[in-house]
């Protein structure tokens, strides 16, 4: 089905490629957005949707008569592509929002996940009000809440000084070790901006402006500001429903990854040691920015209650007790997935995503039909080096979320770079499919970490003895022969990548040949032989066509 959207709302979708596909003969005029001279409106596929461009009001009007056609031409099915075109709503402007609407946006926002009141204490989260100003000068001013993390709250401010330019403002919390992981952050943080400004993958990593300190009653605190991206790439695994991106999107986005790892390595010699989708965020424009903004205006003007995700925690449920010392102990470099996979739980119908804490409710019955859509024109960049390390330098033995974390570090190996490339690997497939290539579970029989290295040996047809037994831990899963101790071979399927996307994903066998490869080069077990970020960008899968 056709939609109508004003070039505003276009651009809020952010770096994405227009492709005309109709172009109507009405009155022609210049648009800026897309660089082009078009008539009045423009009818094109943009994200996973067919949409239409228009600057005229009277075109809207024209365009029904064209709809039919328009969707029968681009939705002719075929057994090898079935078209994904799902309906797109339009950005309806905030100023318009009735108090009934600011109501019902509220109330959708009641199940939200946000951090504990009971962390807003000495040591801990810094108690940040909308309209507040903070920095020097007081030249920040608070709009309200991105998101929030073990060791801080991510707040979406405005430079009143510059006038209507955004950071997001990541305020950490009070405690010492905080702060000591934080300046640790700073130094990763300031190498990356200042290392090679000109080298290939620098304007793939969010870019780190500056850090000041506020003081609260709970405490000091250290305030970094960064750039304002958008929602992350889980945000797209979800729209998909699960079901996976198209695969030259796949292909770009891991593209630009390995763009910022080759540069976080080679350049920098830093260790990411935590990408996945909710690290990597999505560029957007301006009107995107504003259209935030003004939810935000619209609130205070009518005078409705801020929606939950919006505001500080205590804010909205106050704690009864504030006296307390907040735990300085949990100061893990892991950081562990609070996602949530419709398929894998008990309660199916709603998943948080990183995208300002908004959540996005998915029907198990509504499968898409084929991958979602993403224009090639999608910018994505590398976040959170909050985790991260130096090459010759590490702050933790284990690290990475548990279903992107690398065969070295669950036996806890020595681990360098190598570990940043399998999670690319875990990455490329999760995007390709929507599932996790691996997803392991503890057991009345098994740890997670035996069933994690169970079904690396089924994807990989083993593990080399001399790689089984270079670990810490490795007399813990391995036998001297380098077996797995608590599976024995005859419960194990060896399952390779190539046959998992044709049996399982229907997979054309020459489309699965060329990822699989790549995939698999990317989880060598042994980290020497493993291709490092900047081979990786050479190999067939990334600069191939795919069949259709």
């Amino acid at each position: 089905m056709l939609n109508l959207i004003t070039e505003d709302e276009f651009q809020c979708f952010g770096n994405f490629t227009p492709y005309p596909i109709r172009n109507e003969p009405e009155e022609s005029t210049s648009n800026s957005m897309t660089g082009i001279f078009i008539s009045s409106f423009i009818t094109f596929i943009a994200y996973n949707v067919i949409v239409t461009l228009t600057n005229t009001k009277n075109v809207r009007k024209n365009i029904e008569k064209h709809r039919k056609k328009i969707v029968k031409r681009l939705s002719k099915p075929s057994a090898s592509c079935t078209p994904n075109i799902r309906r797109f709503q339009p950005i309806e402007s905030p100023s318009t929002f009735s108090i009934k609407k600011l109501q019902e946006i509220a109330e959708k926002d009641q199940d939200a996940d946000i951090e504990s009141a009971l962390d807003y204490c000495p040591g801990g989260y810094m108690p940040v009000t909308i309209g507040q100003t903070i920095g020097p000068d007081n030249r920040y001013q608070i709009v309200r809440k991105l998101g929030w993390g073990h060791f801080s709250t991510v707040w979406l401010c405005e430079d009143i000084s510059e006038g209507q330019t955004y950071y997001a403002i990541k305020i950490v919390k009070s405690a010492n070790s905080f702060k000591t992981v934080a300046l640790d952050e700073i130094k990763l943080l300031r190498c990356v901006k200042d290392q090679e400004p000109t080298a290939a993958g620098y304007d793939k990593i969010v870019l780190y402006h500056d850090y000041f300190i506020a003081s609260s009653l709970y405490g000091e605190h250290l305030c970094l500001t960064f750039e304002l991206m958008g929602p992350s790439l889980l945000h797209l695994i979800v729209q998909s429903n699960y079901q996976g991106l198209e695969k030259e999107g796949v292909k770009n986005i891991i593209k630009q990854i390995l763009l910022a790892l080759t540069y976080l390595h080679e350049n920098c010699k830093i260790i990411h040691t935590d990408i996945k989708p909710e690290n990597i965020l999505i560029s957007v424009k301006e009107p995107y920015i504003r259209n935030m903004v003004a939810h935000v205006n619209r609130f205070n003007e009518l005078g409705v209650q801020m929606p939950k995700s919006y505001v500080n925690a205590a804010g909205w449920n106050e704690p009864e007790f504030f006296e307390q010392s907040c735990d300085e102990a949990s100061t893990s470099n892991v950081i562990y997935s609070q996602r949530v996979d419709p398929r894998r739980t008990s309660c199916p119908n709603k998943v948080f995503v990183n995208d300002f804490s908004k959540p996005i409710k998915v029907k198990q019955d509504q499968r898409p039909v084929s991958p979602l859509f993403v224009d090639p024109g999608i910018q994505v960049k590398i976040a959170d080096l909050g985790n991260s390390c130096w090459e010759d330098h590490h702050f933790a033995e284990v690290i990475q979320t548990l279903q992107y974390r690398a065969l070295e570090v669950i036996i806890e190996s020595d681990y360098s770079f190598a570990a940043d490339i399998w999670s690319v690997a875990c990455l490329a497939f999760e995007l390709s499919t929507g599932d996790f290539l691996f997803n392991p579970q503890a057991s009345e029989h098994l740890s997670c970490a035996e069933d994690h290295l169970g079904l690396i040996w089924e994807l990989l047809n083993g593990i080399p003895p001399y790689i089984a037994h270079s670990g810490r831990r490795s007399s813990e899963y391995f036998t001297s022969a380098g077996t797995l101790k608590r599976i024995s071979p005859e419960n194990m399927k060896i399952w390779k990548v190539e046959d998992v996307l044709v049996d399982k994903y229907q997979w054309k066998r020459v489309d699965a040949i060329l990822l699989a490869d790549f995939i698999e080069s990317l989880i060598e077990p042994d980290q020497d032989l493993r291709a490092t970020a900047s081979s990786a960008l050479n190999k067939k899968w990334l600069n191939s066509i795919d069949s259709h």
